[in-house]
């Protein structure tokens, strides 16, 4: 199973906490890597997650977001389901009509509308809630006590041990988003039992309370209901005289003759009753999964920011790896030649191009921003490149070219026949040769390093040649 690094997740996040408890990058790779990656350092989310990917593979053990991706998905499908078949049946409990008495609507409404919006309520107060509300509500819901009792064999361990990584928010959120993912699912086995009971039964529908509620009252109430479809589907409204028909009075065993008399009008109740489950059962359920996903994405892109160890990230990621400061003052060795040395005691800020003598692409530009200095093209000669390339190299630069090379290394006659092809380019006016320290040194080269390049550089003759001895 390969995560996807290109948004944040609950894998996402486990892989990032797992991973910074093992490895954290030192300052000169975590820099290297914001640099490779510059127009991603404003979006320290995007570059967390592309550095995360890169770094994976550093983590032997086995994968935390593994463990919960199985038991998560195996857990998401099995409720969904279990959920999808108790909402089924108990739909065909509230509906089964046996011919003697008929289906009291008011118990349909009490599941299909009145608990749904309870417990849509109770969520809503827990998303802004501290957990106390949820806290309770979580002790009536199936969900919680399965998982408790997993949590005793020893696979639960392993879970519990995962879970235990995300904050006390976080698990909120994630609870909430999957009671209304099951909850959802309910809801629409509910649907298809009215749908399905409808279709191969001939349902007697009453509505029937102790209260005093007159026909009319009952009426205006359910067409308050009905509000959200009454402009497009004003069928699904129980008429005044249907509900005046379906009034049933539970005195004696037997029903009421006008009932017995209008019985294959009663059944008209399941288009309401069907319509009441649809929106308020599953549609405001839509809703209330979509603002929970919103609610989780947020709660998680936080913690994501807040793990142990992304302060250290964003930090190294931003800061250059070496001041622009020398750590102390040098005194610089004064050569006597007949031949004056041209020496630049700075560079420049900005070249145009940039050339490294045996330098990877990532020591360049780690380099340039210890040294705050851009360019517009940079290229690598020597080591493993051919003399071909570098005459290549050597023959598209022009103008000011600033070439850097490792002080601690003697000039090779390698280097020398490539600075001579430098020279004898036209175009090039200028070649800034640029003794560089170890990154250990924060590029500080010492007195004798810078000697031995003064004294070879002395011996071009070239004007066209200087060292920069900052």
């Amino acid at each position: 199973m390969r995560t996807k690094y290109n948004k944040i997740s609950i894998l996402t996040y486990l892989n990032l906490s797992q991973l910074l408890k093992e490895y954290q990058g030192s300052h000169e790779e975590n820099r290297v890597f914001a640099l490779k990656h510059q127009s991603l350092i404003k979006n320290p989310k995007k570059l967390i997650l592309l550095w995360t990917e890169s770094s994976m593979f550093r983590v032997q053990d086995t994968l935390d977001s593994r463990v919960f991706s199985v038991y998560f998905s195996s857990m998401s499908t099995l409720f969904s389901f279990i959920s999808l078949l108790l909402g089924f049946f108990t739909g065909m409990g509230l509906l089964n009509y046996s011919g003697d008495a008929p289906v009291n609507v008011i118990y349909y409404l009490l599941f299909s509308m009145g608990l749904p919006l309870f417990s849509m309520v109770l969520t809503f107060f827990s998303m802004f809630s501290h957990g106390i509300i949820l806290n309770f509500f979580t002790l009536f819901f199936p969900l919680h006590w399965v998982e408790k009792i997993f949590s005793l064999f020893s696979f639960g361990k392993n879970i519990n041990a995962v879970n235990d990584k995300f904050t006390p928010a976080l698990k909120k959120w994630m609870f909430i988003n999957r009671l209304q993912l099951f909850s959802l699912f309910f809801s629409i086995g509910l649907l298809l039992a009215i749908l399905l009971e409808v279709a191969i039964q001939d349902i007697a529908f009453s509505w029937s309370t102790t209260l005093e509620v007159t026909p009319f009252a009952f009426q205006e109430f359910l067409t308050f209901i009905a509000t959200p479809w009454s402009w497009f589907f004003p069928d699904a409204i129980p008429s005044v005289e249907l509900v005046h028909m379906s009034h049933y009075y539970r005195l004696g065993e037997r029903l009421d003759p006008e009932m017995i008399k209008n019985a294959n009008v009663l059944g008209g109740w399941w288009q309401f009753l069907a319509m009441v489950t649809f929106f308020y059962a599953i549609i405001l359920r839509v809703l209330m999964l979509i603002i929970s996903h919103f609610g989780f994405k947020w709660q998680l892109g936080k913690d994501f920011l807040s793990l142990n160890g992304v302060d250290k990230l964003l930090r190294e990621f931003q800061t250059s790896y070496v001041s622009t400061e020398s750590q102390k003052l040098e005194k610089h060795l004064e050569i006597v030649s007949k031949i004056d040395t041209q020496i630049k005691d700075n560079h420049r800020r900005t070249y145009k191009t940039i050339i490294g003598w045996n330098f990877s692409n990532d020591e360049i530009a780690l380099a340039n921003d210890s040294k705050e200095i851009k360019a517009l093209t940079v290229q690598t000669v020597g080591g493993n490149h051919t003399f071909l390339e570098d005459q290549e190299v050597a023959k598209l630069s022009s103008e000011v070219v600033l070439l850097y090379v490792k002080s601690w290394e003697p000039p090779t006659m390698d280097f020398v026949d490539f600075l001579e092809l430098l020279i004898a380019n036209i175009m090039v006016n200028e070649i800034q040769v640029y003794p560089l320290g170890t990154v250990g040194r924060y590029y500080e080269s010492s007195e004798k390093e810078v000697a031995v390049w003064k004294r070879k550089i002395e011996g071009l003759k070239s004007k066209k040649v200087w060292v920069i001895d900052a």
